[in-house]
């Protein structure tokens, strides 16, 4: 499945380079059509496009809304949460996400299927017809979270975090660790060994503010004001493998997790628990956890 999606998203790469090359002929062309007319077009000052020049990219290689990997399909088929990496969980999920992109039914992708979108229309919806996550925004809970649950049920939140196998901040082997250090030094712009705000939320590449925020709260966890790379590392060890905790138990594949798939998955045997469990989780009450929603109470029992 790796080595295919991999073929799948260098020949989208092939197809979005030859798009662009078209489409910056294109512009060159009106260009001189206006140089020729005595048409002047006024050259941006340096430093203007709301202050990226000079921003560090973060993983994914761009920076900003309108990223060259935002706009391949695949890309935005795969990447469920939009932080722009294929984890562990989405690629274990990829082949429902691929079938999205099949708008004809025919158990084919196109190269028509496959091609990015440059440029979108008033609906949000980029020319591959998928709505664009670098403007939506991530369902999050519409309350603050209550004080963390010692215990559900007379389990305490280690336990039941132990039941799902989960092992938290003591997961993650040497090269993972390596591999969140690396990332963490992509928005570390002043290479102080810490992010801070202005880095992390303002001048992030990946989801909306309000997303970068939460994560960014999330890891604080000294409550200083910046994520230190120790931190920074705990809670993607935290998060990642929670997603794919969450993957293996969405069993429609829907990226939204019911009740009653939490106690199809087996993970917690008792129905009681598993219940109580949900309820904890759910905190805007509406019957289904998003990974955001899921997250930001889990992270807490990590951490607890």
């Amino acid at each position: 499945m790796n080595k295919l999606i991999l073929r799948l998203m260098m020949a989208t790469s092939c197809l979005g380079m030859m798009t662009s090359d078209a489409i910056a002929q294109e512009r060159r062309g009106r260009e001189g059509e206006d140089r020729s007319s005595g048409a002047r077009r006024e050259s941006p000052e340096r430093g203007e496009r709301g202050g990226d020049l000079g921003r560090r990219p973060q993983f994914g290689g761009q920076a900003g809304r309108g990223g060259f990997m935002r706009i391949l399909p695949i890309m935005t088929a795969l990447d469920a949460d939009g932080d722009g990496e294929i984890s562990d969980a989405e690629i274990k999920g990829s082949v429902a996400a691929l079938r999205k992109l099949d708008k004809n039914k025919d158990d084919k992708l196109s190269a028509e299927e496959l091609r990015p979108g440059f440029g979108g229309n008033q609906s949000g919806r980029g020319g591959s017809g998928i709505p664009d996550r670098s403007r939506a925004t991530v369902t999050q809970p519409l309350k603050p979270l209550p004080p963390v649950a010692k215990q559900i049920g007379g389990v305490s939140t280690r336990e039941i975090l132990q039941l799902f196998g989960a092992k938290g901040r003591h997961g993650g082997t040497e090269r993972e660790l390596a591999n969140y250090r690396r990332v963490f030094g992509f928005t570390d712009a002043d290479r102080d060994g810490r992010h801070s705000k202005k880095e992390y939320i303002e001048n992030g590449a990946y989801l909306t503010p309000q997303s970068r925020r939460g994560i960014f709260q999330a890891s604080d966890s000294n409550n200083d004001g910046f994520v230190s790379e120790a931190e920074y590392v705990e809670n993607r060890l935290i998060t990642d493998e929670a997603k794919v905790i969450f993957s293996d138990m969405d069993a429609d594949g829907n990226n939204r997790l019911t009740a009653k798939e939490l106690l199809a998955s087996g993970k917690l045997k008792d129905e009681k628990l598993a219940n109580g469990v949900f309820k904890a989780l759910d905190t805007n009450e509406d019957g289904e956890l998003v990974i955001p929603e899921y997250l930001r109470v889990w992270g807490r029992w990590a951490r607890h």
